[in-house]
């Protein structure tokens, strides 16, 4: 067998070795983090601000597909006068909210 071709096997065995290890990695890290709920989220921002509420938004899609024992709190830095959706999304997805 050349050299060339070794050099290709050993890479094609490199990239199966990176998978195995980075699956294992998944399987036991990632899903332990995931059962013990154990990440904390804090947003800031104005609840009567459309851009707050993609944010909550945003943070409630990362939490549901990753991280579902993540607890996120929103702490209110504008007036929270007028329609306050960030207050209103709190109440319906399982937040804290702070004024």
């Amino acid at each position: 067998m050349s050299v060339f071709w070794q050099s290709v096997l050993a890479v094609f065995a490199a990239v199966g070795f990176y998978t195995v290890l980075h699956t294992v990695y998944e399987i036991v890290f990632a899903r332990m983090l995931r059962l013990h709920g154990s990440a904390e989220l804090t947003l800031y921002g104005d609840g009567c601000d459309a851009s707050s509420e993609q944010l909550i938004r945003t943070a409630l899609r990362i939490r549901k597909q990753y991280l579902p024992g993540m607890s996120i709190t929103f702490v209110e830095i504008g007036s929270g006068q007028g329609q306050n959706v960030a207050k209103h999304m709190a109440a319906r997805q399982d937040m804290m909210y702070l004024e």
